[in-house]
């Protein structure tokens, strides 16, 4: 019998993943590689490494492997990095997903489990190498992978769902010369 209690938090949770789909899917998201055969076993083996909220759960389940968003993606931070654009913004290149693939999260946490600060855990990445982290407590950060262990990280977000809202569609345009000066004389002989 569900209680009142069960019913609201199911309904929450209910919303929260419904959220983070919407959300993702504005950003046009597409399966890197291959989807996990036994996504049920990479969940559970996650789940040893990972802090993973139902609707984070749910959204590993439905893609099944890293993801990449054919209209991009970018996010605002809690903290400010010296590595986010003149805006404030940082680029999230894939998300890492399930499976045995290079892009999956306990490959991820393998390659970097000497580098990065205990408790970190990759789930994602940025440009130029950058990992989105989640530590032991849920919350998200942004780790640069030139700095010495245990520095060169900013909070993201207080957790993988209000990350994963805080999304918005990569709006600059490729091939953009904003901020390129022009020459007609370079290589002008």
């Amino acid at each position: 019998m569900e209680t009142f209690h069960t019913s609201v938090r199911r309904r929450t949770l209910e919303g929260d993943s419904k959220m983070a789909f919407d959300k993702l899917s504005q950003l046009g998201p597409r399966l890197l590689g291959e989807k996990s055969s036994d996504s049920e076993g990479a969940i559970k083996s996650a789940v040893q490494v990972l802090p993973i909220s139902d609707s984070y759960r749910e959204m590993l389940l439905t893609f099944g492997g890293a993801v990449v968003f054919d209209n991009g993606a970018k996010f605002a931070s809690d903290e400010k990095s010296p590595l986010n654009d003149k805006d404030g913004y940082q680029s999230l290149e894939v998300l890492y997903g399930l499976g045995n693939g290079k892009n999956c999260i306990e490959q991820k946490a393998a390659q970097y489990a000497g580098e990065l600060p205990t408790s970190f855990v990759p789930i994602g990445e940025s440009s130029g190498g950058n990992l989105i982290c989640v530590d032991g407590d849920g919350a998200v950060h942004l780790w640069n992978h030139e700095s010495q262990r245990g520095e060169g990280t900013w909070r993201i977000a207080a957790s993988i769902d209000e990350f994963v809202n805080r999304l918005e569609p990569d709006d600059s345009e490729i091939g953009s010369t904003e901020g390129i000066i022009e020459s007609e004389s370079f290589l002008d002989f």
